[in-house]
């Protein structure tokens, strides 16, 4: 699973989610998804730049740099406890909004005087939680492929630092 299809997913459930106004909270966990599906995308890309310029025969500093985040091990634990704490909390805000659906109902028809948006709530609502729940199994595809190949979570034997020269 590609990370820009995770992206693109959680981008979406926070459009539709937002838009619906029920599912709002629900729409700002798609934002915490989308920063814990880049952050580690954007180390992968750093190494395979930093693998790219050092075939192409480039000997900087920051080249020597980019190559050796893969020498570093990071804790898979962090990763798993974040995708825990995504799970809880989208189990936490569905509780939520389904415990106070009168109080939200409420809110949202007390403010919102547009009555085509009242037909078309219901399936707003729908195809937010819909996408939030593909965005969420999405995301443990991708970690579950990156935690297996990406060589930042394998152990290492080199040495973790750039070697000095001289």
């Amino acid at each position: 699973m590609k990370a820009r299809y995770v992206l693109l997913t959680a981008f979406l459930s926070l459009i539709i989610n937002g838009i619906s106004l029920y599912n709002l909270p629900i729409g700002y966990i798609s934002i915490f998804v989308m920063l814990l599906v880049f952050i580690p995308n954007l180390f992968l890309k750093i190494i395979s730049f930093g693998k790219n310029k050092k075939a192409q025969g480039a000997d900087y500093i920051l080249v020597k740099a980019a190559v050796d985040f893969e020498k570093n091990t990071y804790s898979k634990s962090a990763y798993i406890f974040g995708i825990l704490i995504m799970y809880m909390a989208d189990g936490a805000l569905i509780f939520f909004q389904i415990y106070q659906y009168d109080y939200i109902d409420a809110l949202v028809t007390g403010n919102v005087h547009l009555p085509v948006y009242y037909t078309a709530a219901p399936y707003l609502i729908g195809t937010g939680y819909v996408l939030f729940v593909a965005t969420l199994v999405m995301m443990t595809i991708h970690f579950r492929k990156i935690i297996r190949e990406a060589g930042m979570f394998q152990k290492h034997e080199e040495p973790k630092y750039v070697a000095r020269d001289g």
